[in-house]
């Protein structure tokens, strides 16, 4: 038996149930065949609901919420196409291991395939991007299917959370009439008592996916073997930041600098002194780099244009001369197919095993720290323990030999990206206007505490270039599918954590988003957003494409500049605006942005080409000869 009291009592037990399980934020996006659902989301006090017309905003929003808090957000659509505006941010979500709980509101069997109105097909509409999909069926006035109802939900929300985080799909067949309704019957108050006596909190404990323990012996046996190695870390959740000390400990027990990317969440922050950060490693030269024995590859590749190049060069050692070993959380990532061994598992957790491993290997073989013979690392203690990670006897004369070794390694890397920065410092005083400066004036201008969203495409590998040690920020990135979908609407979510956020991005994705500041009236503190304009898609001119002589149609089907006036725009829309046309006047709109409620549009009008120049400049002032050594023009070890 079906009724519209029924209905609405098993719509409110889900609405609970999502309360129950933690969920705190509901994205819903207005349709009629959802109207069950969101009445009873409306009713149920723990959830927040953010509502926001267009669906593929509406889901970016959440998934920027759920990126920047770690819980999962819900969103809820009615039936028919709307449902399928939702795909872009579900990939996106499932390539970043991002929770999200998508509810779509659909039509009951007896309605699909003849040719209802607003009926689609749901069934593996998301294919394999969710983690699941589940089809609640269509509400019945049975208990055994109200238990069904609230397994399936906590089943859900629990695979949302791991132990490979991401999308859910949960499909509602919903009946006519579709308002809510009151029990008035003995048969309907009996089922309303029992949905309630379902209510209750719910633990959500999600597997931890754990690296197999003799995989990681023989990466802690490999890196005692091998003084000559390095640590590459890419972009990584905003979560990983609690894992920075296990990164750092690593990096001091083996003597291995860190080559970090901005997205990695170690770039911002405190950093222990004896543990060397290259900041400017894509400028480089490939062939000028020391040749790793062991590369300990953290998450996905960097998104440095030296990188595919230096892995070239690495794959034409023979292959047990360099082993690269990759910590890629709960998925697999060798896009080359070269690497030694990807070892699945979180990361932080692996990485604080291979310390404590590498404190029990034998002092004849085990690689010491460097540069003294202190019994205990300052600042570092074991990840698990937060005891001081020890160095326990006094070094013998292999080991010495082996400390000397490091000292070196350490030194020549060091040196490499002083030289790198002072060329970089150079080029950024030829090139005027250059987005680079731009960004970094930005990022200078974000207080402690705050989040930094960076947009694919140029500006993500820009940031690379300018940012270095400084105050702590959470970096968000959205770097699952990488694309250009949804930064407004994502980075107006990701203030759902309480903070306020600049996103930096591109005059391509700030057009491409358009809709998204309508979305990001929603945000709930301060968004900056910096349109870095520099006429187009520029990242193509760094591209085989730019050298194919394709004349016009390179600027017209590739570069697309967007012709638009972003200041105009974001004052039509609603938002605040302004204009800056140097850094320093970047710094300061980023600054006043960030202490003014709601939003702020930021346009940044910089020279098309600044950031080729700037990089191309860079690594012809790297490659210049000298006329006195690094250290005498100001670089000296930092």
């Amino acid at each position: 038996m079906t009724t519209a009291a029924i209905q609405t009592i098993w719509a409110e037990l889900l609405a609970s149930t999502l309360a129950d399980a933690g969920i705190t934020t509901c994205v819903i996006s207005p349709g009629s065949r959802s109207t069950p659902l969101v009445a009873a989301l409306a009713g149920e006090s723990r959830l927040e609901l953010v509502t926001i017309i267009d669906e593929r905003a509406a889901a970016f929003f959440a998934l920027g919420a759920a990126r920047a808090t770690g819980i999962p957000a819900a969103i809820v659509c009615t039936s028919g196409t709307a449902a399928a505006h939702y795909l872009p941010a579900v990939i996106e979500a499932s390539l970043a291991g991002v929770p999200l709980v998508v509810i779509t509101a659909d039509r009951p069997p007896e309605l699909q395939g003849c040719g209802a109105s607003q009926t689609i097909d749901q069934v593996g509409l998301y294919g394999s991007f969710v983690r699941e999909a589940f089809d609640l069926g269509a509400p019945v006035g049975q208990v055994t299917a109200l238990r069904g109802l609230r397994r399936k939900l906590v089943q859900a929300i629990t695979l949302a959370r791991g132990p490979h985080a991401g999308p859910v799909h949960i499909e509602v067949p919903l009946r006519k009439p579709l308002e809510p309704a009151q029990p008035s019957t003995d048969e309907e108050r009996a089922f309303a008592r029992a949905a309630a006596e379902l209510c209750g909190p719910v633990t959500i404990a999600p597997p931890r996916l754990a690296a197999d323990p003799g995989v990681l012996d023989g990466l802690a046996a490999a890196i005692a073997a091998e003084p000559d190695g390095v640590i590459v870390v890419g972009a990584m959740p905003a979560s990983f930041a609690r894992d920075r000390d296990a990164v750092f400990a690593l990096a001091a027990r083996t003597g291995y600098p860190v080559i970090a990317e901005a997205g990695s969440q170690l770039r911002f922050g405190p950093r222990p002194a004896r543990v060397v950060l290259v900041d400017h490693a894509d400028l480089i030269p490939v062939a000028q780099r020391p040749m790793p024995r062991v590369v300990i590859q953290l998450g996905a590749d960097p998104v440095a244009a030296s990188w595919p190049a230096w892995l070239a060069a690495l794959a034409t050692v023979p292959r047990s001369a360099v082993r690269r070993w990759v910590l890629a959380g709960p998925t697999w990532s060798d896009p080359d197919s070269a690497a030694h061994q990807v070892i699945l598992g979180d990361v932080g957790d692996a990485l604080a095993r291979v310390v404590r491993t590498l404190g029990d290997v034998p002092r004849t073989t085990r690689p010491p720290t460097f540069g003294d013979r202190e019994n205990t690392i300052p600042g570092l203690g074991d990840p698990s323990t937060g005891a001081p990670l020890a160095v326990r006897d006094q070094p013998t004369d292999r080991q010495s030999s082996q400390r000397i070794r490091a000292t070196a390694w350490l030194d020549t890397w060091r040196d490499l990206d002083t030289r790198a920065r002072i060329a970089l410092e150079r080029a950024l005083a030829q090139h005027p206007r250059n987005e680079a400066s731009a960004i970094a004036a930005a990022i200078d201008a974000v207080p402690e505490g705050a989040a930094i969203q960076i947009g694919n495409s140029l500006p993500i590998r820009t940031i690379d270039h300018v940012c270095s040690a400084g105050v702590a920020r959470t970096i968000l990135t959205q770097r699952g599918a990488a694309g250009i979908d949804g930064l407004i609407a994502s980075a107006a979510g990701a203030t759902r954590a309480g903070q306020p956020v600049l996103l930096v991005l591109g005059d391509v994705s700030f057009a491409h988003d358009l809709g998204g500041l309508l979305a990001a009236r929603c945000a709930s503190a301060p968004l900056a957003i910096l349109v870095v304009d520099n006429c187009g898609g520029q990242i193509f001119a760094g591209l085989p494409v730019a050298r194919a002589s394709l004349g016009a149609a390179f600027e017209r089907h590739f570069v697309t500049a967007p012709e638009i006036d972003p200041s105009a725009v974001a004052l039509a829309l609603g938002a605040n605006a302004l204009t800056a046309a140097s850094p320093a006047a970047v710094g300061s709109a980023v600054t006043r942005a960030l202490a003014t409620p709601g939003v702020t549009v930021i346009h940044a009008p910089v020279s098309v080409s600044g950031a080729h120049d700037v990089r191309r400049t860079a690594l012809e002032l790297y490659a210049a000869p000298r006329s006195t050594d690094v250290r005498s023009a100001g670089g000296t070890h930092e």
